[in-house]
């Protein structure tokens, strides 16, 4: 039995119409149009990936540099750390001082009138009586405080004993004289009696007993400091101050040391 088989065209200008088939599925020329390989894509794909990656990093890398730039020209905007901080807290030598000073001597030495050839050096050691005498030296410098006086400064039992300090004493020890006495030109590290500075006048006299028990016994009132006889002129320029302390009928002993509480005959600014 034959077989059916379609006509075959030779013709090469004939072209195959279009069959009824073909007019009712309009989509299977765009179908086969669309679909392709996917793998021959993704190359493309993988291109455009980079490219992004790249120019990310790029944009990456000059905001870096451009910043570093930046930071090299501006550092010496940059606040610079101080070598020595709190060193504005400290004042200078110039800085005038704010408050009056208590000063405590330089110079501390005895001589005794029963030994006029024993010398004696500058040392801790007081001792007063009919026999014995003390000589005491400052250096002041220039302040705005220009008035100074001389006093003893006396704590208590109780403050004294807590810090180790006493004195022993005999007579009456509430008139002990001070007096303003020349000075020497090489200096008073050490003295004998034959040696010692040379009255000049009688200044005052003050108590050695603590503060309280001065006003009691003495019947003083507020601001008693500036009445003081021992006051005098201080501080227009620098200066060495001599004083020469002493009592009758007493006798008074104690170690003058610089530490609080104060037990000692001091300088002292006022005013």
């Amino acid at each position: 039995m034959a077989s059916y088989s379609p006509l075959q065209m030779h013709d090469l200008d004939h072209q195959p119409e279009d069959t009824e088939g073909d007019i009712l599925l309009p989509g299977k020329h765009t179908l086969e149009h669309r679909t392709g390989n996917p793998s021959s894509k993704r190359p493309a794909w993988a291109a455009l990936v980079l490219q992004v990656i790249a120019v990310i990093c790029a944009c990456a890398l000059y905001n870096v540099a451009s910043a570093s730039v930046s930071g090299q020209r501006n550092i010496q905007k940059l606040r610079q750390p101080n070598q020595f901080p709190g060193i504005e807290l400290v004042g200078s030598p110039q800085q005038k001082q704010r408050a009056p000073k208590l000063y405590f001597p330089s110079a501390i030495v005895r001589v005794n009138k029963a030994l006029p050839d024993q010398v004696y050096n500058s040392g801790s050691h007081v001792i007063l009586s009919d026999s014995d005498s003390m000589f005491f030296q400052w250096h002041l410098g220039q302040s705005k405080f220009t008035s100074c006086y001389i006093d003893s400064i006396v704590p208590t039992i109780e403050d004294g004993l807590a810090a180790n300090k006493s004195y022993t004493s005999s007579g009456s020890i509430t008139e002990i004289q001070i007096w303003n006495v020349t000075t020497p030109v090489e200096g008073m590290t050490n003295l004998s009696w034959k040696t010692r500075p040379q009255r000049i006048a009688l200044m005052g006299t003050v108590a050695f007993l603590p503060e309280k028990e001065k006003i009691e016994q003495l019947g003083l009132e507020d601001g008693w400091q500036s009445q003081l006889a021992t006051r005098f002129s201080c501080g227009k320029k620098a200066a060495v101050i001599t004083i020469e302390v002493a009592c009758n009928s007493c006798r008074l002993e104690f170690e003058q040391i610089f530490s609080v509480p104060p037990l000692a005959f001091d300088l002292m600014e006022i005013g």
